[in-house]
């Protein structure tokens, strides 16, 4: 009896032991994590002091932003198009409008000076000048939807390697960081993009909060799905490797559709361009020989 209670008070206090041992490491890892999650914070605030203090020594952006307009509401649409750009910084706001006023002064004076010396027409001058105000503003539309049409169609493959990422172990945060640091060198305009989500994440913004700010600044239908599909996750819990996957599926069953459909039309679209080049030889073997019998009549 002596023994059966000397073995359960050994078994006890090696139990006992073993507990606050694995107390003392797991509370010693959550330290760790904490100091590594701070670390990157840190890290993360030394770089935008440092984007900050750029930003104040741009003399050239602060007079731009100066000599632009003063409208809350297109100040608001202008930046809206430069993120669309890629261009996020506000910073790039006043760049905007100092390379702009500068170029219409440039082509304005060019202008004036052909005019004084080649006796070149004044409306010349008018039409350069309205060219010169309005082409910043097209150019940057443009760059726009070309970078978010790169988005769009480098979407599927970069989902598809976080789901590969996803089934071997990793959580999707770690895949998207992992993808975007293996692909940057690809697919450089989706990975700045998911790169930046993640980095708002890490300085400690929500989750969701961060994926709506993701999709404002990609306006595009497809990263308007996908952002909807992951915070439907976020909120339910479900298998984000699951939804991921048959969102891919879904773009690339619609980029077949698109496909098919552009190849149904192409036949009517050449029979346009064929149609010349068939009726002219018929014409000829049509009315060669009428044209022959009224020259031998003659």
């Amino acid at each position: 009896m002596d023994l059966v209670l000397l073995l359960l008070s050994v078994g006890a206090l090696a139990f006992f032991a073993s507990w606050l041992l694995a107390q003392r490491v797991v509370r010693l890892q959550s330290v760790q994590l904490q100091k590594e999650r701070l670390k990157a914070r840190v890290g993360l605030a030394n770089d935008y002091v440092k984007q900050q203090h750029h930003i104040s020594g741009c003399w050239w952006c602060s007079l731009g932003r100066a000599l632009g307009p003063k409208n809350a509401k297109e100040i608001a649409t202008l930046h809206k198009q430069l993120v669309s750009a890629g261009f996020r910084h506000e910073r790039y706001i006043g760049a905007y409008f100092f390379i702009k006023y500068s170029a219409l002064l440039i082509v304005l004076l060019t202008m004036l000076v052909a005019w004084s010396w080649m006796g070149m027409d004044p409306v010349w001058i008018a039409v350069a000048g309205i060219i010169a105000l309005l082409a910043p503003e097209r150019i940057l539309i443009a760059m726009g939807k070309n970078r978010l049409a790169k988005i769009s169609e480098h979407l599927p493959d970069f989902l598809d390697m976080c789901n590969i990422c996803m089934n071997a172990g990793l959580s999707y945060l770690v895949a998207l960081k992992r993808v975007a640091h293996e692909l940057k060198e690809v697919h450089p305009e989706i990975c700045y993009e998911f790169e930046y989500l993640l980095d708002q994440i890490q300085l400690g913004v929500p989750r969701i909060e961060a994926l709506r700010q993701f999709a404002e600044r990609n306006p595009t239908q497809d990263i308007q799905t996908l952002v909807q599909v992951l915070i439907q996750n976020e909120k339910l819990g479900s298998s984000i490797s699951e939804a991921i996957s048959g969102f891919t599926r879904r773009m690339y069953q619609g980029r077949e559709e698109k496909m098919e459909e552009k190849a149904a039309k192409t036949s009517a679209k050449m029979a346009i361009v064929i149609m010349p080049f068939l009726m002219v030889p018929y014409l000829i073997l049509l009315l060669g020989e009428k044209m022959v019998m009224l020259g031998r009549g003659f």
